[in-house]
């Protein structure tokens, strides 16, 4: 009996050691140097805002917050610098609804997103636009819609990155239609397809269409913000334009490897939040129609696992080649 009491108490000791540490662990968070790493190029949206918001990060917290880009591999660089540093909450890495989609579309992406990596914060979410040629004289999304049931396949859609060719998928699939997708090497060289008229139509953030749209350059059939976007007032709401079940947009966020104390979790999260919330940060999203939303860690790790299933689901109804 004597020795149970001492193993017992041994081991409730060792708890609340454990968790003395943890908490000490977030209230001296951060005390050194925060590495974000990115699988975006230097210049990129999401790379301009990661370094962004790294600046706003450091001058709350008081340490260096720094930015590394690890391209390539469909993501998956960036993701094994994350998974093979240990889970203390000073490696962290910024990704899009690529991280919700690769596991299900690169074989290589041996990993389950919902288990492995720790959603931390939202930082923006950015509608998706339908924009096209000029010379398809359309006027609207019910136009396009209509003009491919008449003659299927006509239509050949330039698509800048996977995850810009699924929102198109999953259009298709909404309408029953189908389009021809043709790939391109990034937004630019998919943009340029469709003012050549190569490529009839994109699906495309509105930052990055934006500028053409209001030149004339091409013509914005619908946008799925809730509300018109202060960058292109013309253009309708996918409610507005009958589509109100086509939600689709881009969003950028902070991860953290699984394991991560709850407690530093949430104090990036309100780091973070209070961050994207400065009129630095709420300018630079207003000039590119895009906003904050203001998750909370929760809000955000279930927002990201539906992100997992539902484009899953986009995935193999599109029967996209390479999937799994």
């Amino acid at each position: 009996m004597n020795t149970f009491r001492k193993t017992l108490s041994s081991l409730l000791v060792a708890c609340a050691a454990v968790a003395a540490a943890t908490a000490a662990q977030a209230d001296g968070y951060p005390s050194r140097t925060i590495r974000i790493v990115t699988p975006y190029d230097p210049g990129t949206m999401v790379d301009a805002t990661t370094r962004l918001v790294a600046d706003e990060l450091g001058k709350k917290f008081g340490q260096p917050v720094i930015v590394e880009n690890r391209t390539g591999g469909m993501g998956l660089i960036a993701f094994n610098a994350l998974k093979s540093a240990p889970a203390d909450g000073y490696t962290l890495m910024t990704d899009t609804p690529a991280s919700a989609i690769n596991p299900s579309l690169n074989p290589a992406a041996k990993y389950n997103p919902k288990t492995e990596i720790a959603p931390i914060a939202q930082f923006m979410k950015l509608p998706f636009v339908i924009a096209a040629s000029p010379e398809l004289k359309l006027k609207s999304a019910a136009e396009l819609v209509a003009m491919v049931k008449k003659n299927p396949d006509a239509i050949n859609v330039a698509v800048a990155g996977t995850s810009t060719g699924l929102v198109g998928d999953l259009f298709a699939q909404q309408n029953g239609v189908k389009f021809n997708n043709i790939n391109y090497k990034g937004a630019g060289a998919a943009m340029m397809a469709v003012l050549k008229n190569e490529g009839q139509v994109i699906f495309l953030d509105a930052a990055n269409l934006s500028q053409y749209i209001n030149d004339d350059k091409m013509t914005g059939l619908l946008i799925t913000s809730e509300e018109r976007s202060p960058v292109l007032k013309q253009v309708p709401t996918a409610k507005e334009a009958g589509y109100g079940s086509f939600d689709a947009s881009t969003w950028f966020g902070l991860f953290a490897k699984a394991g991560v104390p709850k407690d530093v979790q949430e104090k990036l999260n309100a780091a973070v939040r209070e961050v994207m919330a400065t009129p630095r940060m709420q300018e630079y999203l207003k000039q590119r129609g895009a906003t904050s939303t203001n998750m909370t860690t929760a809000q955000f790790h279930d927002f990201f696992d539906k992100e997992v299933d539902r484009w899953a689901q986009v995935i193999k109804a599109a029967d996209v080649k390479g999937a799994k």
